[in-house]
């Protein structure tokens, strides 16, 4: 679906129905873009886990940025087992994780452990995303100058923000279409710089072809 392309409805400006109608395509377009966004962001996450599972490192390999998140999971539902019930979590923690801090042997990253901790886009959480892959401030890394590095930060912080004050039924926030092609604008932005970039930074990080 094209968002840019969404028609409003024909009634008279003025009319109460149209307004209406205007301002709830608005936000619904708002929601689809953010919802499209997110999904990016996990689809590549989910690309390069496959493409460097698909290398068969072994675990020093693996970055401990990579490795200390991924282990986050079972190290804290090993915690919160009583100790006289952590023999059977024990067992599935070296099952599953030896091969991460080990120097033999290969294993499979999952990659939802990665992104678990994710609640929403937020310029901060890609900054820390990216860590992981290799860039330390991915908004640094895909641009030049200071100004176009605040535009994409506030152009991303303000669809995050008004996607989630929709969701949470806050009907004063609002988007006109040229709010739409300009959050639009700015999201394609992102993605496609995004894109040339952490394949540079994964194969550079891993020593390994890149992934495309």
């Amino acid at each position: 679906m094209d968002l840019s392309q969404a028609s409003h409805p024909t009634l008279g400006r003025k009319e109460p129905e149209s307004l209406k109608l205007a301002r709830a395509i608005g936000r619904g377009q708002i929601v689809l873009l953010s919802s499209h966004f997110e999904r990016y962001i996990y689809s590549l996450n989910e690309e390069l886990v496959n493409f460097v599972n698909a290398q068969n490192l072994s675990g020093d390999k693996i970055p401990d940025r990579i490795r200390l998140q991924h282990s986050i999971m079972p190290v804290d539902e090993l915690a919160g087992t009583g100790w006289e019930n952590r023999g059977p979590k024990l067992l599935e923690f070296v099952s599953s994780e030896a091969w991460i801090w080990n120097t033999q042997g290969t294993g499979v990253i999952a990659h939802e452990r990665l992104l678990v901790w994710m609640k929403a886009p937020h310029p901060k959480d890609l900054v820390r995303f990216f860590k992981l892959w290799g860039s330390d401030d991915i908004f640094k890394a895909i641009t030049r100058k200071e100004n176009s590095r605040k535009t994409l930060w506030l152009g991303v912080q303000g669809l995050v923000d008004l996607r989630n004050n929709i969701a949470h039924g806050d009907y004063s926030a609002q988007a006109t279409q040229a709010d739409i092609r300009r959050y639009m604008r700015g999201i394609k932005e992102f993605c496609d710089r995004v894109d040339r970039h952490i394949s540079g930074a994964v194969a550079k990080q891993y020593a390994i072809p890149r992934p495309w």
